[in-house]
């Protein structure tokens, strides 16, 4: 008897758990999508590469990210809706957002990757504007800062929350669990009718007219 109740309780306990690891899944995958999103929106602003004009003045200059490329600031945005539209969406649902986020981290990643090449070219057009358009200014070295670096970081950030949605998203519960239509309640029809009461004994007048008639006074 001792291991039938065992049984019944292990039993019983393992879909809970089952729920609650993967509603552990699903908000690790969400913070990722956050925490890579907000890398990529905080540095697609700042400076990715920096140098100093040598002529015909002499100062320093900074490209951002944003001027070399619009696209990572619009695939953050997208990251970041994504790790909130996993706690809504459901089965199908879940399964595009998690593209999503795929598509918008590997594509942050190629955006920066393409683009750190063309840093000497974006410090030459901001020296030119910072000398008063001098077509001749020199510039010494151009030197990284960590900034896009950073952005790839979210970038791989936000392509592994994808990866983990499409992986491990059919167990997920979505929000829209709870707001689900409550079954209806079921018609009059449907319940059964209470059979009549017994109806009362019969009374000696009521034997005696039976009688008279012919009829049986115990049916």
């Amino acid at each position: 008897m001792f291991p039938m109740t065992a049984t019944g309780t292990a039993t019983a306990t393992k879909p809970g758990r089952s729920g609650t690891s993967g509603t552990r899944v699903k908000v690790v995958a969400a913070l990722l999508a956050a925490a890579g999103a907000g890398l990529i929106l905080a540095s697609d602003g700042r400076g990715w590469a920096r140098a100093t004009v040598t002529a015909p003045v002499r100062l320093s200059v900074e490209a951002s990210g944003s001027s070399l490329t619009s696209l990572p600031y619009a695939l953050g945005l997208a990251g970041l809706a994504g790790a909130v539209a996993l706690f809504a969406v459901r089965r199908i649902g879940r399964y595009l957002v998690g593209a999503v986020l795929l598509g918008a981290g590997g594509g942050t990643v190629a955006a920066v990757v393409a683009n750190l090449g063309h840093l000497d070219g974006a410090q030459l057009a901001k020296a030119a504007e910072q000398t008063l358009g001098a077509s001749a200014a020199q510039l010494g070295a151009v030197s990284n800062t960590a900034w896009p670096y950073v952005t790839i970081a979210g970038g791989v950030l936000v392509a592994l929350s994808g990866a983990l949605t499409l992986a491990r998203g059919r167990s997920w519960s979505g929000l829209s669990n709870r707001y689900e239509v409550a079954p209806a309640a079921p018609s009059p029809a449907a319940v059964p009718v209470a059979s009549a009461a017994p109806s009362a004994e019969p009374t000696p007048r009521e034997l005696w007219d039976a009688l008279n008639r012919g009829a049986d006074p115990t049916a």
